[in-house]
């Protein structure tokens, strides 16, 4: 498979996404000190990152992935809110199906993270069902749209009550729409009418009651969900061991996908990825299995990323262009390795609006300890790396015909597959300049042979430093390795 099926046709599938709504704020920063007035380490706040959480987050999965989305939950009457709804219209989502309360805040998670891995999680919220009046507005804006699946996101927070629920899966039954739950709780029979419910492997077990250290398989989990609760479909999400789709019908064989390899980073938003792909599967009438193969690959490309981030479009075809059949996906790099527009998107999302971007560029033909030494160091300037990377024509225009050694497929490979890179991104002009000028990074970092005050006169001149620091950033060298080149090592191996 290589193609997402519910793009490319007249209109995009509609998706009614309903629950609990959060806002997402990570205050990164550094601990170098303990505090005089406690033993308390002391936290230096560099950044403050705001996401889309929740539902939110799920609706934010379904826009971005090419679907349309109609989003319903509560807020507060609060500033998270104007921040929450800022947000999602930075990305066309409508926030008028949404109901204001008085009774409760806008939920918020403060987490504070130093070099981007949590300490602590603060919880802004008041837990407890939403009033009649507010279930009751809810329903009836559900009722006033039109909808190809209902999504439940239900953190059990207070906006999924059973009532509204309950009106709420029997009108996708009444309209013969696929619905789809991520649950929370012990009592999965209140998504009794639901075409699909995901729990996790901790939720499954807690909803069953289970000994959480027993060895039990997802179509185990699976089957004892339906049976104790009378639900359908049932997709089992088991983390580092793939998932398991169990089929209402127990004459139909269970689905399991292996997890796809990946290097974690943060698992936030990867439940979120899932149902929203699962849901776009069902909309679109696409084959279950086929559904389950996109939503697992969607889930590896969100816990490579930091904090709670979406899946797009483009990302999504790349990664099943690459992985055309569950199962023979072993390349790990793909999240990395990006075009120009997507990455200037992605690097003007809030999740990445007030992270430090550093960029640098080069051939990085025949990787070697040099390139590992000089990458690490730039990286450690600023809290994102992004790597440019000459295409094989330019090469040949820079440095003849006989290079480069290695095609830019695989440099970009070896680069990627680097801890310190988080994005690499080719580019086909004999310079960076309309790359760096797309991007705009905070930090420009060049090797040591050239020089952060010279003029566009000067050989050691570095292309676009005007456009740098004319938008308040930085330009930096970093002392390169002595002995270690490229140009060197092809000699040796000439002469050997």
């Amino acid at each position: 498979m290589n193609e997402v099926p519910w793009v490319g046709g007249k209109r995009r599938y509609r998706i009614a996404v309903i629950g609990d709504v959060i806002l997402d704020e990570y205050l990164d920063g550094q601990v170098n000190r303990i505090s005089p007035e406690a033993p308390v380490p002391v936290h230096l706040v560099k950044s403050t990152v705001h996401g889309a959480g929740g539902a939110a987050n799920v609706a934010r999965n379904i826009k971005l992935a090419g679907g349309e989305v109609y989003l319903l939950s509560v807020l507060g009457d609060d500033d998270a809110a104007k921040q929450l709804k800022s947000l999602l219209a930075k990305d066309g989502i409508s926030t008028k199906h949404m109901v204001t309360v008085d009774d409760r805040p806008t939920i918020r998670k403060t987490r504070i993270t130093s070099n981007s891995h949590q300490m602590v999680r603060i919880d802004w919220e008041r837990v407890h069902p939403i009033s009649a009046d507010a279930q009751e507005k809810l329903l009836a804006n559900l009722r006033a749209l039109e909808f190809d699946a209902l999504l439940v996101s239900d953190y059990a927070k207070g906006t999924m009550t059973h009532n509204l629920l309950s009106n709420a899966l029997e009108l996708a039954v009444e309209r013969n729409v696929p619905s789809t739950v991520d649950p929370k709780g012990r009592d999965f029979s209140k998504y009794l009418r639901a075409t699909l419910v995901k729990p996790n492997r901790k939720e499954a077990i807690g909803a069953l009651g289970l000994d959480p250290t027993g060895d039990y398989t997802g179509e185990e989990l699976g089957r004892r969900l339906q049976r104790a609760f009378g639900i359908k479909n049932v997709l089992v999400t088991l983390g580092p061991k793939g998932m398991a789709l169990v089929p209402a019908s127990e004459a139909e064989p269970t689905i399991v996908l292996p997890s796809v390899p990946r290097e974690v980073y943060d698992v936030s938003g990867a439940g979120d990825a899932v149902i929203s792909m699962m849901t776009l599967g069902l909309a679109c009438k696409a084959p279950m299995a086929d559904a389950m193969h996109i939503a697992n690959t969607a889930g590896a490309l969100v816990v490579e990323k930091w904090g709670t981030q979406p899946v797009r479009l483009s990302e999504l075809e790349a990664a099943l262009r690459e992985r055309p059949e569950p199962g023979r996906f072993t390349y790990t790099t793909r999240g990395k390795i990006i075009d120009r527009e997507t990455l200037r998107i992605i690097l003007k999302e809030p999740e990445a609006r007030d992270r430090k971007v550093v960029f640098t560029n080069g051939v990085f033909d025949l990787m070697h300890a040099g390139h590992v030494t000089y990458l690490e160091e730039a990286r450690s300037r600023g809290d994102v790396l992004v790597v440019g990377v000459n295409t094989d024509e330019s090469v040949r225009k820079l440095k003849g015909p006989q290079r480069p050694f290695v095609d830019l497929g695989n440099r970009q490979r070896m680069l990627a597959a680097l801890g310190c890179v988080d994005y690499v991104v080719p580019f086909s002009e004999e310079t960076p300049f309309e790359l760096i000028k797309a991007l705009v990074p905070d930090v420009l970092i060049k090797g040591g042979d050239y020089s952060a005050g010279a003029t566009t006169d000067d050989k050691t001149y570095i292309v676009g430093s005007d456009v740098v620091r004319a938008a308040g950033g930085k330009v930096e060298t970093v002392d390169l390795v002595p002995g270690l080149s490229t140009t060197a090592l092809a000699e040796k191996i000439r002469k050997g």
